[in-house]
Formats: C-alpha cells, sequence, structure tokens
C-alpha cells in the first residue's frame, strides 16, 4: 500500500454549498477541535493520510500574532500569511466527507 492509498483528502466546500448551513458543518468543526485544529483556518482542502490508528491531517493555518490578529503577508500585501500545519488524527474525520483520493 502506497501514501496515496492511504490519503482521505477533505474538500472545501465552495461558499454557496449547502454545507455551510447543514448539520454536518458541526461535526467537521468538533472534528477540527477533538484533533487539535484551529477552527480559524482558511477554506482549504484537509488532507489525512497514514494508516488507521496513525494517520496525520495536514492543513492550512492563518499565521497569528500574540495579539490573536492574522498577520498580513508581506510578499502578497493584503494577503492573509499561511502556513502548512500538521496535527495527529486522534478521531477519524465524519463519514459523510471523506472522500480518499484517486
Amino acid at each position: 500500500m502506497t501514501e496515496a492509498d492511504r490519503t482521505t483528502t477533505v474538500p472545501a466546500p465552495p461558499d454557496d454549498d449547502p454545507f455551510w448551513d447543514s448539520p454536518l458543518h458541526d461535526q467537521v468543526k468538533d472534528w477540527l477541535q477533538a484533533n487539535g485544529v484551529p477552527l480559524r483556518i482558511p477554506r482549504r482542502n484537509i488532507a489525512v493520510t497514514g494508516p488507521p490508528g496513525n494517520r496525520t491531517i495536514h492543513y492550512t493555518a492563518f499565521v497569528i500574532d500574540t495579539d490573536g490578529q492574522v498577520i498580513v503577508d508581506p510578499d502578497d500585501e493584503g494577503e492573509a500569511l499561511m502556513e502548512e500545519r500538521t496535527a495527529p488524527c486522534l478521531i477519524e474525520p465524519p463519514v459523510a466527507v471523506t472522500q480518499e483520493t484517486p
């Protein structure tokens, strides 16, 4: 089994997707918090890699200053500074949002 075979991608729904007003939205928020992922993250795909019991969540996060404000990217004025982060996947994502990569 390759790493690609063990990757689950949770795509970020578009703004007009009914997901944002559904109970599943709350399940995803609860799942993120249970795994230590902050809720204040940009809408980006989230990937979960590795075998069950030893998975890692890969996500994009805003860079926050000591006052809790999002830092502006010095190389892209007006855009938020973001960085790639990981967190251990202690709880599997809600089944309704998982989608295996091809």
